[in-house]
């Protein structure tokens, strides 16, 4: 199997990307993984001329309809200008099909000490990534052998807290093995991005016969990781409502750099990966 040498290859328009096999998701027959999809939006918004240095602080990814695997093009405007805040917002389209919409926060960047009792408790961070357990990449989440899907041959995995195949919380360290657009160099900023998006797969909480899709994804970022990998503690819980929340603790190898939080849209799972089917009755 021919992996691409990125989930999307650039083209002659800056806007538009051209997406591979390799942005794909076992959710659906055709349809991308959220954290590219996250990641994109993101790139265009680290993009934008700012008046002084500035980073995103606050992420907020909204994912309307599937995106299909077809070119996709991204635009941005800003909502408000200034020298220590600027709200962004970006815009995903498959065709003229609007699939995804982003807000961000960039706050200006300064030097402040801060005193170590303000900084994330440092016992929190997980095992080191040395000492974590390697994980069967072609066991990870949803989706049928012999075919591309980017959480199982996009990055790796390594097991620092609970087990894949154990329902429950979890933690892991994340190294995302390709760029997201061919001959680009993957910033620290899309390595926290994308590996966000993967805490309800981390921490599943429902058996086998469920899906439980991420319709948002919100990041929260004290700073920018350092390194290569990006290590994820998550839980999920979920309502008898068909709604679930999946919350991660995101760090490096230095400790934590922020928090992240997947709305979950939750149902029956059918025969096909990805679909859904009302409940067998017969069973009530």
């Amino acid at each position: 199997m021919e992996i691409p040498p990125a989930p999307y290859l650039p083209t002659s328009d800056p806007q538009v990307v051209e997406s591979t096999p390799l942005s794909q998701s076992g959710w659906y027959e055709d349809g991308q993984h959220g954290g590219l999809v996250a990641g994109l939006l993101a790139r265009a918004v680290d993009a934008v001329p700012t008046l002084t240095p500035m980073g995103i602080a606050r992420l907020t990814v909204d994912i309307f309809r599937v995106v299909p695997t077809v070119p996709l093009r991204v635009t941005t405007s800003v909502l408000r200008e200034g020298k220590r805040i600027q709200l962004v917002q970006a815009y995903l389209q498959a065709g003229d099909i609007e699939v995804a919409q982003a807000t961000a926060m960039r706050l200006r960047i300064a030097d402040r000490p801060t005193p170590k009792a303000a900084m994330p408790d440092p016992s929190l961070l997980p095992v080191p990534v040395a000492e974590a357990s390697p994980v069967d990449m072609e066991r990870v989440g949803v989706g049928v052998g012999g075919r591309l899907y980017f959480h199982r041959h996009g990055v790796e995995m390594r097991q620092a807290e609970g087990e894949f195949d154990q329902a429950g919380p979890g933690a892991v360290w994340m190294r995302i093995l390709t760029p997201l657009v061919a001959g680009e160099r993957l910033t620290p900023l899309l390595r926290a991005v994308i590996s966000s998006d993967h805490g309800n797969g981390i921490s599943s909480a429902l058996p086998t016969s469920w899906v439980f899709m991420n319709a948002d994804l919100n990041v929260h970022l004290l700073r920018m990781p350092t390194g290569e990998w990006v290590g994820l503690r998550s839980v999920s819980w979920f309502a008898d409502l068909g709604r679930g929340v999946a919350h991660s603790q995101l760090f490096d190898a230095d400790g934590g750099i922020g928090r992240s939080v997947q709305t979950l849209f939750a149902d029956y799972r059918t025969s096909l990966p990805g679909t859904m089917a009302p409940p067998d009755v017969s069973r009530a």
